[in-house]
């Protein structure tokens, strides 16, 4: 691994994971002169799956006939190894007491005696709380509130059990309570910082019944008649969901799929996007406004908005600002990114930046930009890359190549935001990367942004990791010797053309209206040189006469007008990081404060008389080096 690149002072080292074909290795603080390389197990084809917990205590790697777990903060002590064979996926609890394991299901030969294949065990000592049948892999994990009280599975309906209760008879975990409904396919439990727990559950369309997606509170789950249904919404056209929870669990975006697109727009079917509140009394729900197909959501740290991206390439980019306890329209589209060949977004961990990325079938460009102020701070390209993770500090991103996607080229690359690539590590076969989950508060976000590294310098690695070689543009067969190369730029510059308005919504109208009033006003003046002086006098006429009694006119030049659409919501940082920058501001102050004091010092020293209002400041110059102190501790903290 190559890192050329020296971190601010008194950075918490970040940390991430790697799972090659010759064991797991753990690479710290990667971005700086200080990183180090622990090679945790050289297992190499016995290792299956690596997995951190949500609070970033530990490190769980899935071997053959074991899980083993270890202190991530300190790789050379083992917490727990659990003696489980044939496990495929492991996964902790949001707070990292327990963890689940998943084998592939194996049919019993006596049906009675179903094979237990999915298991519950406490991290500490390895007690086994619970064993449950979970047949197919693509919902095996069980799903946790915040506070770890309960945990939920899915079979035909929602089971949920605590963790805390004893075994039956049978072997079994009580059933503290349950969802029930006709072809329940999958469910999501909220986030709950703010307080109490909500469930979303989605059942299927079936036998010409719609399918819908239901909103439960967890609060009554132990009574008799379970938990309260908040609101429903129905849908004709949805094969499958994915539920996204903002940070504070207020709203969740339902994003739907089917195989088939019905109307032959799409070959890969149709998507559509969905928005339901958890906020009373009127629990809101609303369909987003989007194009197909959806490519990727992102919700902001913040939980007041979120970004789509959707519609053909070069695709959209839309911001939406979030007003939960809005009854009728929760969300509403207020920003739109110039449109480009991306299909990817993340919000950083402190949500000031924005990286929007291409994979797949694309180039793999990266583009970072400021919520601030909407700047593009830079493109990248990270060759091959299969996805972008936003590091704990919120001022790099982790690009890798995995075996899965690519059988060669495989490896990490580490870029900073203003597009500098500051570390690199090749292997030959990738399988998995992580980083290690931390609290973002730890690095806290500064009004200005971190300044540029000094990167790699070998420009081998910088050209191997961001450049990628090309024979040209594909041009088909039949059209091979016939269409000229601008001919085929031409259209691509037009399809561009054509989405290109981009910024405030309902300012993005004015750009085109004013073009195409320029080009009305140029086509008339060539057509009024042919026309004779008699229509032109009457042409005259009529246009004063619109302009004294013009209300028209000035109506419709008044809805263009910037002023009169909907303000952009400023960025709003995290609680935490609001508290980070009050104090980065006091710091500023006394800083400015002290800089007063050593200037009439030197005044002072060099005879000239001050005044009393001076020389009372100088005496404070003890308590403000005190303050400082204590603010910058509170910063560090």
């Amino acid at each position: 691994m190559t890192t050329m690149t020296v971190p601010a002072s008194g950075a918490p080292p970040t940390q991430f994971a790697v799972l090659t074909d010759k064991g797991v290795s753990a690479v710290s603080s990667p971005h700086s002169r200080q990183t180090a390389t622990t090679e945790i197990n050289t297992a190499g084809s016995s290792n299956r799956s690596i997995v951190y917990s949500s609070n970033g205590l530990y490190l769980a790697i899935v071997q053959d006939s074991s899980v083993v777990i270890y202190d991530s903060h300190n790789l050379d002590h083992i917490v727990n190894t659990i003696e489980v064979k044939g496990v495929v996926e492991a996964d902790f609890s949001p707070l990292g007491t327990y963890i689940s394991t998943w084998c592939r299901y194996v049919k019993a030969a006596d049906e009675k005696d179903q094979i237990r294949n999915m298991s519950l065990f406490r991290v500490s000592d390895g007690k086994p709380i619970g064993s449950f049948v979970q047949k197919t892999q693509s919902n095996w994990k069980v799903r946790w509130t915040g506070d770890e009280s309960l945990f939920a599975r899915l079979t035909s309906e929602v089971y949920f059990h605590d963790p805390k209760d004893e075994l039956d008879q049978t072997n079994k975990l009580p059933i503290k309570g349950r969802i029930s409904g006709d072809s329940l396919t999958s469910f999501s439990i909220s986030p709950n910082k703010k307080g109490g727990s909500f469930a979303g559950v989605f059942s299927k369309e079936k036998n010409g019944t719609p399918g819908s997606v239901k909103l439960y509170e967890l609060e009554s789950l132990p009574s008799e008649s379970g938990p309260k249904c908040l609101s429903t919404r129905t849908m004709f056209n949805a094969d499958s969901v994915d539920f996204l929870w903002n940070d504070d669990g207020s709203s969740v975006l339902v994003h739907t799929h089917t195989d088939v697109d019905k109307s032959n727009q799409s070959y890969y079917g149709k998507s559509t996007l969905h928005q339901l509140t958890t906020v009373g009394p009127a629990f809101a729900t609303q369909i987003v406004d989007l194009t197909n197909p959806i490519h990727s959501i992102s919700w902001s740290p913040n939980s007041k908005e979120f970004i789509a991206i959707h519609g053909a390439m070069p695709s959209k980019c839309t911001l939406f600002g979030v007003n939960a306890s809005h009854p009728s329209q929760p969300s509403t589209a207020v920003y739109e990114f110039p449109p480009s060949a991306r299909n990817s977004v993340t919000y950083s961990p402190h949500g000031r930046l924005i990286l929007t990325a291409g994979f797949g079938n694309l180039a793999g460009d990266l583009t970072i930009w400021d919520r601030a102020d909407f700047k593009q701070l830079c493109t990248m390209r990270a060759t091959n890359a299969s996805a972008a993770l936003w590091s704990p500090d919120g001022r790099h991103i982790l690009t890798a190549t995995v075996y899965r996607r690519l059988k060669v080229d495989n490896g990490v690359r580490v870029f900073h935001h203003s597009g500098v690539l500051v570390a690199n590590m090749d292997a030959r076969e990738l399988h998995a990367v992580m980083w290690r989950p931390e609290d973002p508060a730890r690095w806290p976000m500064k009004r200005a942004l971190s300044p540029k590294p000094e990167g790699i310098q070998d420009p081998a690695a910088v050209k191997k990791a961001t450049i990628q070689p090309t024979a040209g543009k594909y041009v088909p067969p039949a059209l091979r010797g016939k269409l000229a190369t601008g001919s085929a730029s031409s259209i691509s510059k037009a399809r561009e053309e054509q989405l290109k308005p981009a910024g405030p919504v309902g300012v993005v109208g004015l750009v085109s209206a004013t073009s195409s009033s320029e080009s009305t006003r140029a086509s008339t003046s060539s057509l009024t040189e042919e026309k004779s002086k008699t229509a032109v006098k009457n042409a005259k006429k009529r246009e004063n006469k619109k302009a004294q009694g013009g209300d028209s006119t000035r109506s419709s030049t008044q809805s263009l007008n910037p002023s009169s659409a909907p303000a952009v919501p400023a960025f709003i940082p995290t609680e935490a990081d609001s508290k980070a920058l009050e104090i980065e501001k006091k710091v500023k102050a006394v800083q400015k404060k002290l800089k007063q004091i050593a200037e009439l010092k030197k005044k002072q020293a060099g005879g000239d008389a001050l005044e009393i209002t001076q020389v009372q400041k100088i005496a404070t110059e003890d308590s403000l080096l005190k303050e400082l102190a204590e603010l910058n501790l509170q910063l560090q903290q």
